[in-house]
């Protein structure tokens, strides 16, 4: 485990993707493709969102919802 993180000692890297979109639709439709396609890539553990509180916007997207 990388120090003063909950990161798992077999995770060599983490992304964080920030989607910005016209309407909360379309958020939401490139949220799921883009879940849909890194699902797709050997190695990858995990899928999570952040919500930071509620601080980034009015919107909250639960990734189950959307698949």
């Amino acid at each position: 485990q990388i120090e003063g993180t909950e990161i798992p000692a077999d995770v060599n890297a983490v992304y964080e993707i920030v989607i910005n979109g016209i309407s909360v639709d379309a958020v939401g439709k490139a949220t799921a493709a883009g879940i849909k396609a890194a699902v797709t890539i050997p190695g990858v553990k995990s899928i999570t969102a952040g919500n930071y509180g509620g601080t980034l916007g009015p919107h909250k997207f639960n990734l189950h919802d959307l698949l």
